[in-house]
């Protein structure tokens, strides 16, 4: 096989990447994540969350293992004290007035918040963007999460894979796809760093009185941010897949949901229900494959105009590649 897309790849430092929900990040601790392959420490300090590399500079131990104390990040080993920047501000072991050590610094991560998620970007200069959490935020409509599944299956796959609209009445038969005929009528292009698909689905679900034609509109967000909105008559859900390239070995996936369920608690349960069941039909197949990472050569695989769109993100993500100055061989 050619040259494959993986969980590490250098290119991915300049992009955002989803760690936790915010909801798991507790209010007076840390919590160690990690991310193309490195550890990590999201914390709350002086109000604010911050990622700090989780590694202490004077014996190396896990942040992590550490406490706040007074809006600061205290190792648990030798009580060396962090800010929000990186900066060592104390080190119990000093003499007073003994100036603290400028190589006693932690390296940082850039953060933002989207969709109930932490997001970290290890670079300065992020390359890409967010999706429009709009309908997120939209109190008309009830969100919940379908997930997290933790997967060897590359961050790239399950991109590829939910922008993948061929698949629905074969691996999806006995979830909601039975109804579609697998011969997708797609509309593609570029803006950027976004890629927009459009096509017509019979999509069936726990909260539908049966099959029903929708418009499908998908919007990928650089590298593995894909929305999935279905307009039908009468309303529209939004499905946002979201997945972490923890490293080479593991991905942590989330779908998050909004659907216009009038706050019926029983929908709801249905409806995740349902969308976890899709996940797992998912993994069962993706994790079966020999090398689950995205092939960049598109010359390795057999393609129709039904794969127009994963085509084409294959394409942004060559281009992604050569911005980091690499080539695709």
């Amino acid at each position: 096989m050619g040259a494959v897309l993986t969980n590490t790849h250098p290119a991915l430092r300049r992009c955002w990447h989803p760690v936790a929900l915010v909801a798991d990040v507790p209010e007076d601790g840390p919590l160690a994540v990690r991310v193309l392959g490195e550890a990590w420490v999201v914390v709350r300090l002086g109000g604010e969350l911050v990622a700090l590399r989780d590694r202490c500079p004077h014996r190396l131990v896990p942040l992590s293992a550490g406490t706040v104390v007074d809006g600061e990040l205290q190792c648990g080993y030798h009580g060396y004290r962090f800010d929000g920047t990186g900066r060592c501000t104390a080190i119990p072991a000093l003499s007073d007035g003994t100036p603290v050590p400028s190589k006693a610094c932690v390296a940082t991560a850039l953060v933002a918040v989207h969709f109930g998620l932490v997001w970290l970007c290890l670079d300065d200069d992020p390359i890409g963007g967010f999706l429009d959490d709009a309908p997120y935020q939209d109190d008309r409509y009830d969100v919940f999460v379908a997930g997290p599944f933790t997967t060897r299956v590359s961050a790239g796959i399950l991109a590829d894979n939910f922008l993948d609209a061929g698949h629905f009445p074969y691996l999806h038969r006995a979830s909601f796809g039975q109804a579609d005929d697998g011969r997708p009528r797609l509309e593609v292009h570029r803006s950027g760093w976004t890629l927009h698909q459009t096509a017509t689905q019979m999509v069936d679900g726990a909260h539908l009185s049966g099959a029903q034609e929708h418009h499908a509109a998908y919007t990928v967000a650089l590298p593995f941010s894909v929305e999935l909105r279905l307009d039908r008559a009468d309303a529209s859900d939004h499905i946002w897949s979201f997945a972490c390239p923890v490293d080479d070995e593991r991905t942590i996936w989330w779908m998050v949901h909004a659907y216009p369920l009038g706050g019926d608690v029983a929908e709801i349960a249905a409806a995740r229900a349902l969308q976890t069941q899709v996940g797992i039909e998912d993994l069962g197949m993706l994790e079966r494959m020999e090398d689950p990472n995205l092939p960049l050569d598109v010359r390795v695989e057999v393609h129709t105009r039904a794969d127009l769109g994963c085509l084409e993100y294959r394409r942004m993500l060559i281009e992604l590649v050569a911005a980091a100055g690499e080539t695709v061989s």
